[in-house]
């Protein structure tokens, strides 16, 4: 009888056990988050000239056309943010690299406040 008793509580929190761990919901680090990074908020030129404004949740381009749009930005590890935004109607990706508070480095370009 008491080994029935062992057995039975055993099985009955093995399946206790397994509907915990299938319920358990992973987390996505690399999600996207809306607005821009902290760091970033303000106006970032490029060889004098204003290349992009960056606000809590907008992005201003000078270029490309220019305009203002949302932006959105994922962390992608050692200072590094891939930025997204559409500008007149097309979508544009970039990496930016956080160097210090006064230096920002793009894919071939450098950027300075």
């Amino acid at each position: 009888m008491r080994l029935k008793g062992l057995i039975f509580g055993g099985v009955a929190t093995a399946l206790l056990g397994m509907g915990f761990a299938s319920s358990a919901q992973p987390a996505n680090a690399a999600a996207w988050h809306k607005g821009s990074p902290k760091a970033f908020v303000g106006t970032w030129k490029t060889d004098g000239y204003p290349a992009y404004k960056f606000t809590n949740t907008k992005i201003t381009v000078y270029g490309k056309g220019g305009g203002t749009s949302k932006a959105m930005y994922k962390y992608l590890g050692h200072k590094k943010y891939t930025v997204k935004y559409k500008v007149q109607g097309y979508h544009y990706k970039e990496t930016f690299t956080y160097v210090n508070s006064h230096k920002l480095k793009g894919h071939g370009f450098n950027l300075t406040r």
